[in-house]
Order: C-alpha cells, then structure tokens, then sequence
C-alpha cells in the first residue's frame, strides 16, 4: 500500500495530507514580524554602538589636540596693560635683591668686589632679575603682575610654553632691551596688530587676557 501511494501521490487520503501539512509547518505573518523587529533592534544597536565610538574617538581627538587660543574669543594685552604689569614685576624684583643681596652688602669686600665692568652685587641683582621672569613664565605662564592684571603668556600656536621660548623670550629678549639701553622699543607694542613686543617676535609668543 505503501508503495502504491509513492507512486500515486495524487491519491493521497486526506489523513496523509494533513500528516504532510503538520510536517512542513508555513512561516506565518507574526513570525516574519518578530524576525523583522529582531533585525531592526540589531541594527539599530550597532548604529547607537559606532556612534558612541565615534564619539569616544572625536573626544579623543579633541584631548590630544589643544585648541588654538587665537581661534576663541581671547583679547591681546595692550601697551599699558602690561606696563602696569611690568612695574608690579619690578617692584617684586627689586624686594628680592634688596632681602637677598642687601646683607652682604654690608661687608665691604662684598660690596667692592667687581666681576668685570659690574659689581657683583649689580650682576646678583640681574640674575635674581631675570630668573624671575624666566622661572615665573615657564612655571605658571605669568608673572605675580600678570596674575594681578589677568594677563598670561601663550605660544602662538597654543602649545605649552618650552624652555627654549621662555629663554628667548624672557632673557635673550629683555637682555637685549636693558644691555642697549632700549626700554622705549616695548612701545612695539602699542602699534604691532596682535601687541607683541619685540621679545614676543623673538619666542612667537603672545600676551592675552584670560
């Protein structure tokens, strides 16, 4: 009988059709739903997972890539600025020599002894003078009268000061305005577009306001 409904399948009962129908069960409406929604929720979980990524990756970028401080709303100190900036500076200068150099002052081979063309007592009061502006700037970007007046010093292309900028910048440059007697060539400043002076063109610095 068997072999008989094989070769006769159009004579199949109707028991053996149902039998064949529960065997090969149809995809219905609500499973092709479900798997579509799976689908739908799988993409969309990759796409929130690439966002957060590229997120991280943009965040880490923007870490390791300062922000140029010319491209934000930052002011150039003017002229007077830091004029008044500087004769805090000096006042703070000149406070230190007078602790530190006075007491030896008093000896008297101290205070004849010369090095040169200068005193030693003149040449300590210049070290004292210069170490401040270099130790002062590299340290904190500013001076205890640019702290006063809000005033810091930054590299042009917004990077962090080296030694090699504060040195050019705060003793090479001040060096060569006090050793010649050129005091009045800070008025560079008044009349340059970004108000450096010439010790900032040296070191590609700039003095803004924070």
């Amino acid at each position: 009988m068997d072999k008989e409904k094989r070769e006769h399948p159009e004579e199949l009962t109707s028991s053996d059709q149902d039998y064949s129908r529960t065997e090969m069960p149809e995809t219905t409406e609500t499973d092709e739903h479900t798997a579509s929604d799976n689908t739908s929720d799988a993409y969309e979980n990759t796409y929130q997972e690439n966002r957060v990524a590229d997120k991280e990756i943009k965040d880490h970028r923007q870490e390791e890539i300062p922000l140029s401080p010319l491209t934000g709303e930052q002011r150039y100190a003017g002229f007077w600025m830091r004029f008044w900036a500087y004769i805090v500076d000096l006042i703070v200068v000149f406070s230190l020599t007078g602790l530190i150099v006075k007491p030896f002052t008093m000896i008297d081979s101290f205070r004849e002894a010369t090095l040169w063309l200068w005193s030693v007592s003149g040449l300590l009061g210049g070290v004292i003078f210069f170490a401040y502006f270099l130790f002062m700037t590299k340290w904190r970007g500013q001076t205890l009268g640019k702290m006063i007046f809000g005033l810091r010093v930054i590299r042009k292309d917004g990077e962090r000061l080296s030694w090699s900028d504060t040195l050019i910048r705060e003793v090479v440059g001040r060096f060569i305005h006090r050793l010649l007697f050129l005091f009045f060539l800070y008025a560079v400043v008044a009349f340059t577009p970004r108000k450096q002076g010439l010790h900032d063109m040296f070191a590609d610095t700039l003095v803004i306001h924070e």
